[in-house]
């Protein structure tokens, strides 16, 4: 067996006398790369506003999560051509951010008490027929269990209020499935698909949206032939 040269020699005690600060070094750089990866995905940043979120989560539609503070019926003017004249009702949530890691977070305005500032979401796709089963569809089910999840698929900058698709969350056994209350209501009658809002320089919808459209259209002709 070839015996170590002088260099190799040395090399060899310098590691061994400080294997304890290199491992520490590899963990520090690990923690440096997990810390840099959370910094990157926001999971500690609680979004209060809709400047506050970044717009590459409404263009990749993230999906994020929060607590419905209180809901508002936006009565709407605006009908597409040959349609009858009829009420329809826009639904607004006023939302609580929740991020991934929310412990720090909520501790954090706890101690400094903060005033909570919400987000403006606005069901996208899909408006109210009337008033009357938004209290049995979306009212009685929020004041139950009031956290959502609401999938990103548009922005109003001068409203300052998204567009989304607003997932009711289910019990943990049924943590499989998704409740989408715009399917909800179009299934039951409650809803109509809205008119699909141009893009301009204040309304913004990510590529995504418009296989959404498709999708509560769909289910609004499906359910308009067998009922």
């Amino acid at each position: 067996m070839k015996n170590p040269t002088d260099l190799e020699s040395r090399i060899n005690h310098i590691l061994d006398s400080n294997i304890r600060i290199i491992q520490y070094s590899v963990y520090a750089v690990g923690l440096i790369g997990l810390a840099l990866v959370a910094k990157s995905v926001h999971i500690f940043s609680k979004f209060t506003s809709s400047k506050a979120v970044p717009r590459e989560f409404v263009t990749k539609a993230v999906k994020l999560q929060g607590k419905v503070n209180r809901i508002e019926f936006s009565h709407q003017h605006q009908y597409p051509v040959k349609q009858e004249h009829q009420p329809r009702y826009a639904v607004r949530f006023h939302v609580e951010h929740i991020p991934i890691v929310s412990l720090w977070t909520r501790k954090q305005d706890k101690i400094l008490e903060k005033p909570t500032s919400l987000l403006k979401i606005e069901l996208a796709g899909v408006n109210l027929r009337t008033l009357d089963g938004a209290n049995k569809w979306i009212q009685l089910p929020l004041e139950s269990n009031p956290i959502i999840w609401f999938r990103l698929y548009g922005i109003n900058s001068e409203a300052n209020l998204f567009y989304a698709s607003v997932f009711l969350k289910w019990p943990w056994w049924k943590f499989w499935k998704e409740k989408d209350l715009s399917l909800i209501v179009l299934k039951h009658g409650e809803g109509v698909v809205a008119s699909y809002l141009p893009i301009s320089h204040q309304v913004y919808f990510n590529d995504k949206y418009p296989a959404y459209y498709r999708k509560l259209l769909y289910c609004a002709i499906k359910n308009k032939k067998y009922n």
